[in-house]
């Protein structure tokens, strides 16, 4: 009976000291409709670039389909994830994000996010993404498969942020 009340006291002592060594999640980001990387290791939201882009729609109606796409004049992000299973991004904004994967072409990047008709267009997906709650004021979302190494897209109506995924070291 003793033993049992020894071990008891010992899980109850140990709770706090386990406690302290999980790391708290950051705050919330304070800007909207800017995507940031959740670093675990860091305990910090750390803000994804935006960068210059072209977008080759041509214009006018086509009787023959065609795709618009996204072209950046740089063959890497500078801001770079090393690969894991889960890569986590937090937003505060009402719209849900598309990820995409860029094709690398010499000292380019492109994707392609529609592909238009004469009369329609219809959006191309991306990479699937998961979305939930962070804290009460915010969201997360991640892909639903580990991300390959490779050049990344975070697109929100008015904005492309930019991430490479590294492979492991």
């Amino acid at each position: 009976m003793k033993a049992v009340g020894l071990v008891a006291l010992a899980i109850i002592l140990a709770v706090p000291v386990f406690a302290q060594d999980v790391q708290t999640l950051p705050a919330p980001p304070s800007v909207v409709g800017v995507p940031f990387y959740l670093d675990s290791s860091a305990g910090e939201l750390r803000k994804l670039p935006t960068e210059p882009y072209k977008n080759n729609d041509a214009p006018g109606v086509s009787v023959f389909p065609r795709t618009r796409s996204v072209e950046l004049k740089s063959a890497a992000s500078a801001f770079r994830v090393s690969s894991q299973n889960k890569i986590v991004f937090v937003y505060d904004a009402t719209n849900i994000p598309r990820l995409y994967k860029f094709t690398v072409d010499g000292n380019k990047r492109k994707f392609e996010y529609d592909k238009v008709r004469a009369s329609s267009s219809t959006p191309i997906d991306g990479i699937t993404i998961s979305v939930s709650r962070y804290k009460e004021t915010a969201f997360q979302f991640s892909s639903e498969q580990p991300l390959e190494p490779g050049e990344y897209a975070i697109v929100f109506p008015d904005h492309i942020y930019t991430f490479g995924v590294d492979g492991k070291k």
